[in-house]
């Protein structure tokens, strides 16, 4: 099959989520473009579609929302499976606060969104300016912070298992 994993990153976190899904999907033989939403220009030939976004700012990234405006017909019409990057799933009850609070469902209700999974990220406060860490402060809405601030919160296994689960629906579908 051949299967687009699109993207939107600020700090490329999200980004190397989604190389490492499409790795994960060409050991099961599939062709897998990975590409930033913002660079696409047309969604047109792919069998399946694995689409994320980070949250920032209590919300997914406006190339994110552009694109699924811009390809709204053609996504609608093949599988879509739809992932959030967000440290605030790392708490107690941060899945569901994430899947309710940060997700416009009728977009993804639009588009036929199969799955929607959700991701902790990649903290780096070194990385980002005072702006930034302000803002990130500010809107935080968790109860604790995590106990390192600078660290690799993002779960390989379940990216994976996600990936594997996407994979086993698709194949699934060939019979």
């Amino acid at each position: 099959m051949k299967l687009l994993v699109a993207y939107d990153t600020v700090h490329g976190s999200t980004a190397e989520i989604a190389q490492f899904m499409g790795n994960v999907l060409r050991e099961y033989h599939h062709d897998v473009t990975v590409e930033k939403v913002t660079e696409l220009k047309s969604v047109s030939g792919y069998d399946a579609y694995l689409l994320g976004t980070p949250v920032y700012g209590g919300m997914w990234l406006t190339g994110m929302s552009q694109f699924l405006d811009l390809f709204e017909t053609d996504l609608a019409l093949k599988p879509v499976y739809f992932w959030l990057a967000c440290i605030r799933v790392m708490e107690e009850d941060g899945y569901e606060h994430a899947r309710n609070n940060y997700v416009y469902h009728p977009t993804l209700d639009k588009i036929g969104a199969r799955d929607l999974t959700i991701f902790a990220g990649r903290l780096n406060l070194d990385g980002i300016d005072w702006n930034e860490r302000w803002t990130l402060s500010a809107r935080y809405d968790g109860h604790q912070l995590p106990g390192k601030l600078n660290d690799d919160f993002r779960d390989w296994k379940a990216i994976r298992a996600w990936s594997e689960k996407v994979n086993a629906e698709l194949q699934g579908q060939q019979t």
